[in-house]
């Protein structure tokens, strides 16, 4: 057992130089590619690489500061569990943050170049329902040029949600909403489950 990299100690503010709490990693060559779902310059999670003999430590990726009162920014925060590689592109998501705090899809070239936002979830109401979901917390499955996912949140019942989405942000659809279920003190149960989280395969 060898530890590759260890983070460093954070601010009272939540910040670092290089994140913390990493989420997952993703192996191409001798470079492995991953997630931190805090810390970085603001707190908000970043997305860095390290070689498999524990050199070359570089963070690519730090998410920006959000609106103090309506938790938004414009790239996300809290990057989710893991990334998927696909040639010299990295898509990953943020569980919260972006245009209505209620998460993104991403992607960054591996050389922390080229950071874009391919889709941002929407705005929900005060019983957590939107039209795409809230909160994609797994991994991503990329198949061709589109990218498969799940969020933990939002959708039809608030319950979350699977989506697809192509490469180039183009084409984002709502495959599915998870059904309600009954309201606290009854059983919560429904016909296909809530809150998926563990991403796809």
């Amino acid at each position: 057992f060898t530890t590759l990299y260890s983070f460093t100690s954070w601010d009272p503010t939540g910040a670092n130089s290089d994140g913390y709490w990493p989420q997952g990693l993703v192996l191409s060559g001798s470079t492995l590619y991953g997630t931190a779902s805090a810390g970085g310059t603001f707190g908000n999670g970043t997305v860095f690489r390290v070689n498999t003999d524990g050199s070359e430590f570089a963070l690519l990726y730090g998410f920006s500061a959000t609106d103090p009162i309506t938790r938004t920014n414009a790239d996300g925060t809290r990057p989710g569990k893991g990334l998927v590689l696909s040639g010299n592109t990295l898509y990953g998501t943020a569980t919260s943050g972006g245009s209505f705090s209620a998460g993104t899809v991403f992607k960054v070239n591996t050389d922390g170049s080229g950071f874009t936002i391919l889709h941002s979830f929407a705005a929900m109401d005060t019983a957590g329902i939107n039209s795409d979901g809230s909160a994609p917390l797994g991994r991503l499955v990329l198949s061709g040029n589109t990218l498969y996912g799940t969020a933990v949140g939002g959708g039809s019942s608030g319950n979350g949600t699977v989506f697809i989405v192509n490469i180039d942000g183009t084409g984002f659809r709502n495959l599915h909403s998870f059904m309600a279920t009954p309201a606290y003190p009854a059983p919560r149960t429904n016909s296909d489950g809530a809150y998926p989280n563990g991403g796809l395969f």
